[in-house]
């Protein structure tokens, strides 16, 4: 009896503990924010996201988020945007020919889509395009009214915030072209989270759903599944790929068909990395319960080539990158885009100006750091090839100057091996992974038959070493002059992709207009003129942000949004004007 009721008090036990996880479990969602609510074709999209709980409390999970441009079903324009201590801001650039109308801005991780896209982050925009007709209507315009507008905080079911009444206001309420302001936010509470500030043109429509709905309708998306079939991204961006038969040449459509289907990848040893990024970037591939290959990267963004390779002898098989957006979508019809047409020359206005300034833009996004090299092991020897007798052929230059790497001939191929300790004593290891501009060589005949006068720098590691979760005897590394690795015969099995990765944070230059600078020639036709994602308060209840107006007159609009640490969510805009 007393077996029995031990049992089931047991049972009792475990039955409240996995409630208890059930209840605990993290369910991610993802919260963006947008530095303005309408946008000419060939604009930018500033933007900023943030993760939090299901309550929209802050956490810090996921290291990438994704967001799509979506018309109906389907996604337009899809960018990655990485993510530090659960914030992230990149921007997506619309193309110069988009159709006007209204689009969805769809924002998740890779662990959200466990639940499925009801838990998505959704935004409505609109988009213009000045070179179409057709969506002005005859009636006044409302415009808002200026000055400053109290700091609202959306909770639910919790009290007033007692820094309810803080303000958001500017120094003046008109300003002249490419003046100095100040933007004035006071009552600010001591724990934020994050928050962010935009400057732009006035908002010319009224039917954007309000920040404060937004949010408290996203608070109310909720969902009991949970399928597991998508891993957090909690260390870096995962990039997934695929085994693909390579097809020989005088293999039929029908006869390869037939082939793909009755074999498997005998070898599942694969490899990802990142050529020409300084430093050996070497990730390893974990091939996943659906058969998709895993490479879990980390400290790589924007975009940039990457090689993958399947090491195997007949080079049989290849991996390809799948993309890990989910791209399609279940259809939602949008309301019909209509403007006053007493907006007709202020829009054609900004459009000229839009053109100035991409034609005057110094645009540096591309030029992204990345952090410390993966492996980042000194190499036992370094040879600046400059600075020794300059031979013609690879075999010469190991046998002259290399010293613990040696070419051997085997099988009729040339194979490299690299000394390596074998508990204590030294050996020659032929497990060498060799890399010419980080790209790895799984032929050691293409080194072998490299020109070596194309080489600036040859660096030996000894082994034995761990990279990528592969355990290797030695490193070879071929560094070129001008990073040739494009004009490389490579085998099938290596494939080498551009790839966009996350974006990193985007800074956007605003000029300064103090002194004499004033006076200079360049046009600034900003219809953004300040966009800060990332705002430190460093505690203070009350900041002050400078800006400068620029060439393009009319009422602008400044936006406030932010949230706290136990997931208050506040808002505010202000508006001004910008004469002569």
């Amino acid at each position: 009896m007393k077996r029995y009721c031990y049992f089931i008090l047991l049972s009792v036990i475990v039955f409240q503990l996995n409630s208890q996880v059930v209840k605990s479990e993290l369910r991610e969602r993802v919260y963006l924010q947008t530095d303005k609510n309408l946008y000419l074709s060939g604009e930018p999209i500033h933007i900023k996201l943030l993760t939090t709980d299901q309550d929209l409390v802050p956490v810090v999970f996921s290291k990438v988020a994704y967001v799509e441009l979506l018309a109906d079903s389907a996604a337009h324009l899809q960018i990655k945007i990485g993510l530090t201590n659960g914030t992230g801001s990149g921007r997506m650039i619309l193309p110069t020919d988009l159709p006007a109308g209204y689009y969805r801005l769809m924002a998740y991780t890779q662990f959200m889509r466990n639940e499925g896209v009801d838990v998505f982050f959704e935004k409505m925009i609109a988009v213009v395009n000045t070179f179409q007709s057709g969506y002005y209507l005859e009636s006044p315009p409302v415009p808002p009214k200026g000055g400053e507008t109290p700091l609202r905080v959306f909770t639910e079911d919790r009290p007033p915030s007692p820094w309810g009444n803080a303000g958001v206001g500017l120094d003046k309420t008109t300003y002249s072209r490419r003046d100095r302001g100040e933007l004035i936010i006071s009552g600010l509470p001591e724990n934020i989270h994050t928050l962010s500030v935009s400057i732009a043109g006035k908002d010319l429509l009224n039917d954007v759903e309000p920040e404060s709905s937004l949010f408290q309708n996203y608070k109310r998306k909720q969902s009991t599944k949970f399928s597991g079939d998508f891993l957090p991204e909690y260390e870096g961006h995962i990039v997934m790929g695929n085994f693909v038969e390579n097809q020989p040449e005088n293999l039929t459509a029908f006869e390869s068909e037939v082939e793909s289907d009755a074999d498997a990848p005998s070898v599942k040893i694969t490899a990802l990395s990142f050529p020409t990024v300084e430093g050996i970037r070497f990730f390893s591939g974990q091939e996943s319960e659906t058969g998709h290959i895993r490479f879990v990267t980390s400290g790589v963004g924007g975009t940039k080539e990457i090689a993958t390779v399947v090491f195997q002898a007949d080079e049989k098989y290849r991996v390809d990158i799948l993309s890990p957006f989910v791209t399609r979508y279940a259809p939602k019809k949008m309301p019909d885009l209509h403007l006053d047409s007493a907006y007709y020359s202020q829009l054609l206005a900004r459009s000229v100006a839009l053109q100035v300034l991409r034609y005057f833009s110094k645009d540096q996004a591309e030029k992204q750091t990345v952090s410390k090299p993966h492996f980042d092991m000194k190499p036992a020897w370094s040879y600046p090839l400059d600075e020794y007798t300059r031979f013609t052929s690879m075999r010469e230059v190991f046998i002259e100057f290399i010293t613990g790497a040696r070419f051997r001939r085997r099988d009729g191929k040339q194979e490299l091996s690299v000394m390596t300790q074998t508990g204590s004593n030294s050996t020659y290891g032929t497990m060498v992974l060799a890399l010419i501009d980080g790209v790895p060589i799984t032929d050691h005949d293409i080194i072998y038959n490299y020109d070596p006068l194309a080489v600036e720098r040859i660096n030996i590691y000894y082994g034995p070493c761990s990279l990528g979760g592969y355990r290797f005897d030695g490193v070879v590394e071929l560094i070129t002059y001008r990073r040739l690795h494009a004009d490389i015969n490579l085998p099938k099995s290596t494939q080498i992709f551009t790839y966009e990765g996350p974006q990193l944070p985007y800074r956007l230059d605003t000029p300064d207009y103090s002194d004499n600078s004033r006076q200079i020639w360049t046009p600034d036709s900003r219809h953004t003129l300040l966009w800060n994602p990332d705002v430190k308060t460093n505690g203070e209840t009350s900041i002050s942000l400078p800006f400068y107006t620029s060439d393009l007159r009319g009422e602008f609009q400044a936006t406030v949004e932010g949230i706290t640490t136990d997931g208050k969510m506040f808002f505010a805009k202000s508006f001004f004007k910008v004469e002569i």
